[in-house]
């Protein structure tokens, strides 16, 4: 339901640097190699992907449930 190719920064928990993901490379973890301060940096994506399938169903049990406003 999502557009999977929206990019999203995620920061260096040290430098702060911003790297740009697509959500869909959010869907395993997240390994990099900063380029700001050269530190490996790694995402446990988990609650991340939990809480995007969660949106998605509360968005299509919204249109469900108003199936003819939507028409």
């Amino acid at each position: 339901m999502f557009n999977k190719n929206v990019e999203l920064e995620l920061p260096c928990p040290e430098c702060g640097y911003k790297k740009k993901f697509k959500i869909k490379e959010l869907e395993k973890d997240v390994k990099f190699i900063c380029e700001g301060c050269k530190k490996k940096v790694v995402y446990d994506t988990s609650e991340f992907n939990k809480g995007l399938k969660d949106s998605e169903k509360k968005i299509k049990d919204f249109i469900s449930r108003n199936k003819r406003r939507f028409k």
